[in-house]
């Protein structure tokens, strides 16, 4: 798939340390498609003049639950959005705009939210557009922003324009290894140790071949990642300190 590099250097957004998950309901999903700076869904490349500028939250069927992912203002209800479906704009306390694209028309009237309104996070705030199917989430620097912006292909990316990995990495905590597994498995390829395909779901070859990384390494094998200690006394070689920094840049701690 067709991807800008400028997507890898937007800032990451920052926001609550502990963002919550807006579609309570259902279990974290995401496809290869999902993540910013490529084609939006169903866009080809011949057709298609704008970048994906935000991340997909997918699976979620018509009528689930969307909930604040942190304390913040209501800047805008029902806005225009794809599929018939409607956005929320969100300036959070923390100092993000979020757009979350994909509601039902008219869905946060059950819970009497209003332009205007602070609400709390976890505070529940419309439902889920069936034929939309998933939450298209964007984070912006708040600023003066009141609204979304297209990243057009022929120009850069919008002023403000933040890359929601990290913050979305957040909401799920040690759940699932979604956002970041990508990039994982190509942080395990460059080290030698995986031969699959680097966009497939992680599994029992992503293990092995991390558990093969680790014994490379010379650090504890388990198999997971997180911090870790050498289990070796002697300093690392050049060459180790170079895969350090590789398995570094995917969340890794050596």
């Amino acid at each position: 798939m067709a991807r800008t590099p400028d997507w890898e250097k937007l800032e990451m957004a920052v926001g609550d340390a502990n963002p919550a998950w807006p579609l309570p309901t259902v279990t974290p999903k995401f496809a290869t498609w999902s993540v910013g700076g490529g084609r939006p869904f169903g866009c080809t490349l011949e057709t298609c003049k704008r970048w994906h500028a935000g991340i997909d939250l997918t699976g979620a069927p018509d009528g689930a639950l969307i909930i604040a992912p942190e304390d913040a203002l209501v800047l805008g209800l029902d806005r225009p959005w794809d599929d018939n479906a409607k956005a929320a704009f969100l300036r959070t306390k923390t100092g993000l705009f979020l757009v979350l694209g994909g509601f039902k028309q008219g869905s946060h009237k059950e819970y009497g939210i209003q332009h205007g309104q602070e609400v709390r996070k976890g505070d529940k705030l419309g439902r889920i557009h069936g034929p939309y199917g998933m939450i298209h989430l964007e984070t912006y620097k708040a600023e003066t922003r009141s609204a979304n912006s297209v990243w057009w292909k022929t120009e850069s990316a919008p002023a403000g324009l933040l890359n929601p990995t990290n913050y979305v990495e957040r909401m799920v905590g040690d759940k699932v290894s979604l956002l970041q597994t990508r990039q994982r498995h190509e942080a395990l390829a460059a080290l030698g140790t995986y031969k699959g395909d680097v966009a497939a779901e992680w599994g029992a070859a992503s293990v092995e071949a991390l558990r093969a990384a680790q014994a490379n390494l010379g650090i504890d094998v388990d198999g997971k990642w997180g911090p870790r200690r050498r289990t070796r006394s002697t300093r690392p070689s050049r060459s180790s300190r170079v895969r350090d920094r590789r398995m570094r840049s995917v969340g890794w701690r050596c």
